[in-house]
This record gives C-alpha cells, sequence and structure tokens, in this order.
C-alpha cells in the first residue's frame, strides 16, 4: 500500500445537482480499486483557465488514500469512464505514510483549536462590548487620510 494524493475535477452541474453523489463516486471509486481514503475533502469552485468539455467551470474535490500500485492504472482508466469527472491528477506522495496522516490528523486539531480560541475571544470581545476588530481602533491601525499626509516641502 502506497500513500497517493488524487485531485479531480468535477462537473459543477451534477455537483449542484447531488454533492453526495458525486462524492460517493469518487469515493467508492477509491475503495473499488483496493483504497483506503484517509481524507476527503471538497476545495472548490472554479473558473477553468480553459473550457473542458462545454464546461467553464469544475469543483475541485482532494483526496489522500492508500492504494496497491496495480489498482492506479485501472482507477484512472475508469474515471475516464465517469461522465462527472472531467479530469483528475494522481500523485504517489512518499512512503512514510504513518507521518502523512499524522500530519494531516494534528493540523487539523491545532485547526480546530485554533478556531475555536478564535470563537471564544470573539464571545469575549461582544459580551465586554469590546469592538469585533481584532483589539484595534478603527484609527489605530496606521491608516491614514490622504489629508493626514505632510503637505510641506513640494519635493516627491
Amino acid at each position: 500500500m502506497y500513500p497517493y494524493e488524487g485531485m479531480f475535477l468535477v462537473d459543477p452541474n451534477k455537483y449542484t445537482e447531488d454533492p453526495e453523489a458525486v462524492e460517493g463516486e469518487v469515493k467508492s471509486l477509491v475503495e473499488k480499486h483496493g483504497g483506503k481514503i484517509a481524507q476527503f475533502e471538497r476545495w472548490d469552485d472554479r473558473k477553468l483557465a480553459y473550457e473542458i468539455d462545454g464546461h467553464k467551470r469544475g469543483v475541485y474535490l482532494l483526496t489522500h488514500f492508500e492504494m496497491p500500485g496495480e489498482g492506479i492504472d485501472t482507477m484512472a482508466r475508469e474515471t475516464r469512464i465517469i461522465d462527472s469527472i472531467l479530469r483528475h491528477m494522481i500523485v504517489r506522495l512518499h512512503d512514510d505514510i504513518p507521518t502523512f496522516l499524522e500530519k494531516s490528523a494534528k493540523y487539523s486539531d491545532i485547526m480546530r483549536e485554533d478556531l475555536e480560541q478564535r470563537r471564544l475571544r470573539r464571545e469575549e470581545s461582544q459580551s465586554s462590548g469590546g469592538h469585533s476588530s481584532g483589539g484595534r481602533d478603527r484609527d489605530g491601525g496606521g491608516y491614514r487620510d490622504r489629508d493626514d499626509r505632510d503637505s510641506g516641502g513640494g519635493d516627491r
């Protein structure tokens, strides 16, 4: 089993109609070929640089998974058959999969803790009647109006 990262560009119309079904197609495709998904997330709906099969936009799905090496070729061939997948890119990652999974989980934990701390600070500042501007005064942010500039000297 080797660690892989897969980026799937999917049809935005089909994704909008039924996101769970499209995500399920991608997940089942990986699992069907012996893969074990470690992380799966929707990235973004973006405008494409050029049209692909008549589509000017696409939804990016990112997945990290483990899979035996022989399953990749058959999975890649099958992605060309599935209508909802416009393009795909699969990259084999470094062989140190436990470290990869730990970093992924650690990153998620750090993000969760950071978001929780931000939420608590925001609630504290709102309950104390403070601004929600992160502790800076409106005028204390280092921004100046055009009238505040030094107008002396004339040489610029």
